[in-house]
């Protein structure tokens, strides 16, 4: 429609892009500075600094390119991807250099936006191998491919204390359900691939689930209970559209990981290695 444009697995996005914090999310071939923001067929569009575009602010606005089809979920109309994005462009959070492991990546947006605030290194893991090349393909229409910016990885290649070698992760985001975000051996997975005093924030989840994930996290974990956040698909843009539903209220939780560590137990190792 002329209102609407379509990106991901056919979300609906405004014309001029989904903006959420310092991004506007565009599927590939809408160019940001274009009057009419009409799509052209022979652009992918790109990352670069040519495309950013400032809003009446001055502010710099990064936009996130996402080729359309099956391309791995995560456009920012539901509401859990909405409020981790938000996270990110919290002042203060991202400055400059950090190690990001997005686990459950799906389309790489939180990686792709991770990277233009300034990360140097993205980490995604993903059960479907689908999402991992929808990653790696949305990475680098983004412009950030090069250099080892990005490394993607099963599940199943998830070891303790093999990923972001040597120190761990600075950041992780995790948008998963809180079936999975429970299990031990996710527990596992996240926190011994993380640095001590490193972000840890979880989405994915309802209000009512909240416990639930403190009691599986908080011996590692140290909880930042001014940056819970809660949002409903009524209040997120392109939600209920896309959807053709309201998908209700989701919520995020954010910690640190405790300078001390905790020590993770061999049990817990064990199930993630045979899991």
């Amino acid at each position: 429609t002329v209102s609407s444009i379509q990106a991901g697995e056919n979300d609906t996005l405004p014309t001029r892009g989904l903006r959420i914090g310092h991004f506007r999310i565009l599927p590939s071939g809408v160019k940001v500075g274009s009057i009419s923001d009409r799509i052209d067929q022979n652009d992918t569009g790109g990352g670069n600094d040519d495309d950013d575009d400032e809003d009446e602010d001055g502010e710099i606005v990064y936009p996130i390119y996402l080729l359309k089809g099956r391309n791995g979920w995560g456009t920012g109309v539901h509401p859990t991807t909405r409020l981790m994005l938000e996270w990110l462009c919290l002042p203060h959070i991202i400055q400059g250099g950090e190690t990001v492991l997005d686990y459950g990546c799906g389309s790489g947006i939180l990686s792709i936006g991770a990277l233009h605030l300034g990360a140097s290194h993205s980490v995604g893991i993903d059960i479907e191998a689908e999402a991992l090349v929808a990653t790696a393909r949305n990475v680098d229409l983004n412009g950030f491919w090069g250099g080892g910016r990005l490394e993607a990885y099963h599940t199943r290649e998830v070891e303790p204390y093999g990923l972001c070698r040597p120190y761990g992760a600075d950041i992780c985001l995790a948008n998963i359900l809180i079936g999975q975000l429970v299990r031990p051996s996710m527990v596992s997975a996240i926190m011994t691939n993380l640095a001590p005093n490193a972000y840890l924030v979880l989405s994915g989840i309802r209000p009512a689930e909240v416990d639930a994930l403190k009691d599986a996290y908080g011996k590692y974990v140290d909880w930042l209970d001014d940056q819970y956040a809660e949002l409903a698909a009524c209040d997120t843009e392109g939600s209920i559209e896309s959807y053709g539903f309201d998908v209700g209220i989701w919520c995020r939780l954010v910690g640190r990981v405790k300078k001390e560590g905790g020590t993770m137990d061999i049990e817990t190792m064990s199930e993630l290695a045979v899991s």
